[in-house]
């Protein structure tokens, strides 16, 4: 299985090489490239299942083509990563733009997918690491690593912006780097929860500072003109990481232990800096901005609609995704009887359904211009679905509420932060929309704090089935809230009306 799974990569990059027109066909658009991942599934089938089912059990060979699967969507993923790194060779004139933004991405994959291949067995490594403490039950020590990265992610994200309009992006991009290294190995080392913890903020560090010189460096290195292609190249690179982060790093977790998948990070985040180093310098000027203020926030949680739109639809949509899919899925998938492979092939159904819904809706959303009314079904949905659990206990119930969050996150993740300037356009034009959207993913960022804690805290007072459906019933009803703010309530004023229309 792994030399035919390594084989196909291989073959494809050799033809990509051989026939640059063939780069292009799986990336057309996600539909093709799933298609082209599909064809590639069954012809393996075909090669394979007549001699495996008469010599190994049903449940063996079930198993083996799950795992199958997975790897050569991985590896399709990580190929097509590789020919957009090969078609971004340097020019001359136009064309460096997005050699230097192609270049950036590869860096940007390599970190991200690093982070990434802890998702579906963190908790668990934090649970053997666990030691009683007073006050502390061992399931809400499994959610703080979690919850302590979120909240430092978030405390490191000004410093981060600041670091990048002072020092520059690449250099930014760089100093993000070590740090995580340091932190992945520290992490893979680790002998009390103590240490995990202390190596889990190095990472949180390098991951808030990667991101933020990430964006700074779209943002001088491409026109205005070719802006939104640039941050769809740094939302690509952070989606397909997830993609590919999940189930590879449970099928490493499975074969080679917490540990090794861990030092396997530290590799990719390696990798990452070297990427870095072959980045272009600053095209133009670094700008001073105006440092936080927390009047800023002050102001901003003055607008009614403002408050409304972070309270009841960002906030539990990032509560959702730490708290339910980062912490819930993982823990009571493993009491199910997954493995850390199965976990992650079930968490991937999620990043599967916004590749898919994500572009689709967000030109639906900008065609109709109902932004609103996406992002409150998208909180509806996700809310519903994940009390699928009552219903459908077990496994299959918490397939379900995942792949129903997907629909719900592709519905309102784009959608929220086009409702941002629509509802805040005095405080836009007064305070400009980078502190607004500064403030905006400062606050935001408090559910994701939230999220895994709530969660452990649910689960150690009531069980995790219980923790499973109070979330959900939680979205359901701040959706709810949402819809009768946003579209059921008339506006106050004629310009926060027109985000509603």
């Amino acid at each position: 299985m792994a030399i035919l799974a390594a084989a196909i990569p291989v073959l494809l990059w050799s033809a990509g090489l051989l026939l640059p027109s063939i780069r292009r066909l799986p990336c057309a658009t996600p539909l093709r490239g799933l298609a082209v991942v599909a064809g590639a599934m069954l012809a393996f089938c075909a090669m394979t299942l007549p001699g495996l089912a008469g010599l190994l059990p049903a449940e063996a060979v079930r198993g083996f083509f799950y795992d199958a699967a997975v790897l050569l969507v991985v590896c399709l993923l990580l190929v097509f990563e590789g020919l957009l790194l090969l078609a971004a060779r340097p020019g001359r004139g136009d064309a460096e733009p997005a050699s230097a933004v192609g270049r950036m991405r590869a860096a940007l994959f390599l970190f991200m997918l690093a982070e990434e291949l802890s998702r579906s067995f963190l908790p668990l490594y934090a649970r053997e690491l666990y030691t009683p403490v007073p006050g502390l039950s061992e399931t809400v020590m499994m959610g703080l690593p979690i919850g302590l990265f979120m909240a430092l992610v978030a405390v490191f994200t000004p410093f981060a912006g600041h670091w990048a309009d002072r020092f520059g992006s690449r250099r930014t991009l760089l100093l993000g780097t070590l740090p995580a290294v340091a932190g992945f190995i520290g992490t893979a080392t680790a002998g009390s929860m103590a240490e995990l913890l202390l190596w889990r903020g190095a990472c949180a560090l390098g991951y808030a500072v990667m991101f933020i010189g990430a964006q700074g460096f779209v943002a001088r290195h491409t026109p205005a003109d070719r802006r939104a292609r640039g941050m769809a190249q740094f939302v690509a690179a952070v989606i397909v990481a997830g993609l590919c982060g999940a189930p590879l790093g449970g099928i490493l977790a499975d074969q080679f232990g917490y540990r090794t998948t861990f030092a396997v990070s530290a590799l990719l985040a390696l990798a990452a800096a070297a990427a870095v180093t072959i980045l272009p310098a600053d095209r133009t000027e670094r700008v001073q901005r105006r440092p936080f203020r927390m009047g800023d926030a002050t102001a901003l949680l003055a607008n009614p609609r403002f408050l409304a739109l972070l309270l009841f639809s960002s906030v539990p949509t990032k509560l959702m995704l730490t708290g339910y899919l980062f912490y819930l899925v993982p823990v009571s998938l493993h009491a199910a009887g997954e493995t850390p492979a199965g976990i992650g092939r079930l968490m991937m159904t999620y990043g599967l359904i916004i590749v898919l819904l994500g572009p689709w809706v967000s030109r639906m959303a900008d065609r109709t211009g109902r932004h609103a009314l996406f992002a409150g079904l998208g909180g509806l949905i996700g809310g519903a679905g994940t009390l699928a659990i009552l219903q459908e206990p077990g496994v299959a119930g918490i397939l379900i509420g995942i792949a129903a969050l997907g629909v719900a996150h592709a519905l309102n993740n784009a959608t929220q932060l086009a409702l941002v300037p629509e509802v805040c356009r005095a405080d836009c034009a007064r305070m400009g929309d980078s502190s607004v959207f500064a403030v905006y993913r400062l606050l935001e960022r408090g559910g994701s704090v939230i999220g895994p804690l709530l969660a452990a805290a649910l689960a150690d007072r009531f069980g995790m089935q219980a923790a499973l459906v109070a979330l959900g019933a939680l979205g359901m009803l701040c959706g709810m809230a949402f819809c009768v703010v946003f579209l059921l309530v008339p506006s106050a004023s004629p310009a926060a009306g027109e985000a509603v229309r």
